[in-house]
């Protein structure tokens, strides 16, 4: 009798381990119909872990391995209040706010709850865990699944300020013909400060209100240009970025001669610190990247200095090279100034294959023509978020934008009409990808194929 009622008790056992099974799976296939509408799928890109009573810390931690040994003492919240409807830019694809339910009822009885999502945007994956429970069983599914961006809007120039910033975008764009040009140089510049404040769409290549955001961007027939040099979409509406702070870099003081900086082995990302970039002539900054990412941080502390951040002249350059045969990644040079340092680029100049972050500061193109190494119209290679982009006015005749220095525009009448050399946003973006969930960028992710699945006995 004994052994026929532990036969049965195990048989009940492993039926109510199995059903809260099937509760944990039914909600993990709700919650990813749930991730996969566009007003949640802006979720994927953020983490949330709650806290395991078992441990006293969160279940998945950074890795997203369940109890790994990387788990923090403090729950991670991006989901909750999240809410980016308030942006532009998000208003006009439609979408409204997330409303992702983190908890739902199966059955009578049965619940599951989402206890943990991580994001790797390394390797372009998500791991969602889910507990569920039924009278007093609890068990718990863990899925691995690969998650990607829908880039077809991806913001390669962007007008950004500082998320906190109460203005509604005054950074000028005053592109007079210069190129945009890629697959993903799609610019994204404030309405309230352009030459026509009334846009507040977006306009593709070959679009009957293509002429409207042109001029509206200082690019049209009225400022001497007589062709379309913009390749991506140019969107009406403010985008605002906070990147995270930088850890403390080696300090390099001012980098005025040819200097190489390499990325070390072994660390996520190597920091140097400089008082700012001044080359000329034929000298080169190289940033080796082949053994790691690199992160320049411009931290001028003169306020009075003549020299502002970042200025090439001549044929100087600032290159991201490798050698070990595999070609540089964008993501993996980032200069970045949270301060007031401008870009200004001369005659034919050229940083190749950066990611730059100046968002209270300007980049001036005044190049006579192109300065980058590999046959393409272009100064700048990359991806480029900067409160302002202004180029030379091409002709004194021509149209004026109110710039800071009003006293002292030499640089807007630098250059002549014709030129045409300015941006390429980089078609290889994987790597700045992890930048995205720092910005009002409404991106759509997608999730694919289940990588891993788990299952977890929470109870005995």
């Amino acid at each position: 009798m004994m052994i026929a009622q532990s036969d049965r008790t195990s048989a009940f056992s492993r039926k109510q381990s199995g059903v809260s099974l099937a509760l944990a799976e039914g909600g993990m296939a709700r919650s990813l119909a749930q991730l996969n509408k566009p007003n949640n799928a802006v979720l994927l890109n953020r983490n949330y872990d709650t806290i395991n009573p078992e441990t006293g810390k969160t279940y998945l931690g950074p890795d997203g391995f369940f109890n790994s040994g990387d788990e923090e003492a403090s729950a991670i919240d991006e989901w909750t209040g999240y809410d980016p409807s308030n942006s532009s830019c998000y208003q006009q694809k439609g979408w409204g706010s997330p409303n992702f339910a983190l908890t739902g009822s199966l059955g009578e009885t049965g619940s599951y709850t989402v206890r943990a999502y991580r994001y790797n945007p390394r390797a372009q994956q998500g791991t969602l865990f889910i507990e569920a429970s039924k009278d007093g069983r609890t068990t718990g599914v863990q899925i691995t699944i690969s998650v990607q961006p829908d880039l077809e809007d991806f913001p390669g120039v962007v007008l950004s300020e500082p998320t906190g910033n109460d203005s509604s975008g005054t950074g000028v764009l005053a592109l007079r013909g210069r190129v945009i040009q890629g697959s993903k140089s799609n610019v994204y510049y404030h309405p309230s400060s352009s030459a026509d404040s009334s846009l507040s769409d977006s306009a593709a290549s070959g679009d009957s209100n293509r002429g409207s955001y042109l001029n509206a961007i200082w690019s049209s027939n009225l400022d001497g240009v007589s062709q379309d040099t913009v390749q991506g979409k140019i969107f009406a509406c403010t985008l605002r970025a906070n990147l995270p702070p930088s850890e403390t870099g080696t300090d390099l003081g001012t980098i005025d001669s040819s200097t190489t900086i390499e990325g070390i082995a072994g660390k996520h990302r190597t920091y140097f610190t400089v008082d700012q970039i001044d080359l000329s002539g034929s000298e080169i900054l190289t940033v080796d990247t082949t053994n790691g990412p690199v992160q320049i941080d411009i931290i001028n502390n003169n306020v009075n200095s003549l020299k502002y951040g970042l200025t090439l002249r001549g044929t100087a350059k600032i290159l991201n090279v490798r050698t070990d045969g595999q070609p540089p990644r964008v993501g993996d040079l980032r200069i970045i100034a949270r301060r007031n340092d401008r870009i200004t680029l001369y005659d034919q100049t050229c940083i190749q294959n950066a990611f730059l972050w100046f968002p209270i500061d300007e980049l001036r193109l005044l190049t006579t023509g192109p300065g980058c190494p590999g046959g393409q119209n272009t100064n700048v290679e990359g991806v480029v978020w900067i409160e302002a982009i202004l180029s030379s006015k091409n002709e004194a005749t021509h149209r004026d934008v109110e710039y800071l220095e009003s006293s002292s525009q030499d640089y807007d009448t630098t250059t002549k009409s014709g030129i045409t050399s300015g941006i390429a946003v980089s078609e290889d973006i994987a790597s700045v990808v992890d930048l995205l969930k720092y910005i009002d960028w409404p991106a759509k992710y997608r999730f694919g194929g289940v990588l891993k699945w788990q299952r977890y006995n929470l109870t005995t």
